[in-house]
């Protein structure tokens, strides 16, 4: 189950670069909430606080419980915009959701155990690392678990092998691949190298 984390937002009096980048320099992040049984609402907030909000196990899919002047609003955040170099979140939505009806939201994907194909030289390779899932809000996974221990070389495990909580419903090709256990490449020689053999294996005979 998701967790709960209680955020306070201020509302901001301007808008535009200016007024963004004011923010930033004390340390808040400007933000716009909205959705269920919320208009639109330029608000700010503190950003070691969202920090830590999003830092819990259930990651960007935490349950933020928004308190604007007192109105607490069940939220997502959604849309990060980040720095490019810091990777510091410049500006954040946050989407009112109604506890009562499902939301769509990406669920980490998290490999357990140790493949047996692995200790026969095999490679174990995840290609996908989220599922995307309908839930209702205070019931979203904090991740998906795929136990990998049974399998062998030239296995694959897909989406559909992994039954899901109860009320979750996957949405994306339960035959999509997950992870599988390959053979590792044979390492072919230069040419020049593979040519100089080759003379050299007619020489011999």
């Amino acid at each position: 189950m998701a967790d709960q984390v209680t955020l306070t937002a201020e509302p901001r009096a301007g808008s535009g670069r200016s007024e963004a980048r004011r923010l930033r320099r004390v340390g808040r992040v400007p933000a716009v909430a909205y959705g269920s049984g919320l208009d639109a609402t330029p608000v700010s907030v503190d950003g070691l606080e969202l920090y830590h909000a999003l830092r819990t196990d259930a990651g960007l899919n935490a349950l933020i419980r928004l308190d604007i002047e007192g109105d607490v609003h069940l939220t997502l955040a959604r849309e990060l915009q980040r720095h490019p170099v810091r990777r510091e979140i410049l500006h954040v939505d946050f989407v009112a959701v109604d506890r009562d009806r499902t939301v769509t939201v990406d669920v980490p994907i998290h490999l357990q155990g140790h493949a047996q194909g692995a200790d026969e030289g095999g490679v174990v390779d995840q290609v996908q690392f989220t599922a995307a899932v309908e839930v209702l809000p205070l019931e979203v996974p904090d991740q998906l678990t795929l136990n990998i221990s049974d399998m062998q070389l030239g296995e694959v495990k897909r989406l559909g092998d992994r039954a899901l909580p109860d009320g979750v419903t996957l949405l994306d090709d339960p035959d999509s691949t997950v992870v599988s256990v390959s053979a590792p490449a044979m390492e072919s020689l230069p040419e020049d190298q593979a040519a100089a053999e080759a003379d050299a294996d007619v020489t011999e005979r």
